[in-house]
């Protein structure tokens, strides 16, 4: 679970880095513009986009590519990350309330101390 919730800090975290530079885009250009997840992916990494784009169309079917990778591609990053994000924060908090696992095994529970007249 805490794997989930690494996750989930960190997408929201890279949602705040793309609220930051929808931001100063809007600052320096003058017109709003949501980045997508495939100009994120080519601003990081050009090559690697078009060998995905190639390989699919060539060793899977291009159509597979114009149908479901292009339209998820095009989805903005800000509310892509923050909804997964929320949705690994959510998953990793359903431990139903069971005593969080230390190293050697669950905690045993703590014994209260009476204060009172003995």
């Amino acid at each position: 679970m805490v794997v989930f919730r690494a996750l989930g800090w960190l997408l929201l975290a890279m949602a705040v880095a793309a609220i930051v530079h929808d931001g100063l885009a809007w600052w320096t250009e003058g017109s709003f513009h949501l980045l997508g997840l495939g100009d994120l992916w080519s601003h990081l990494d050009t090559r690697s986009l078009a060998d995905a784009q190639t390989a699919i169309q060539r060793r899977i079917s291009s159509s597979l590519w114009f149908w479901v990778m292009r339209p998820v591609l095009m989805v903005p990053v800000l509310p892509a990350f923050l909804v997964l994000g929320l949705f690994f924060l959510w998953i990793g908090n359903r431990g139903g309330g069971r005593p969080e696992p230390s190293f050697l095994g669950a905690r045993p529970p703590r014994r209260r101390r009476y204060r009172g007249l003995s």
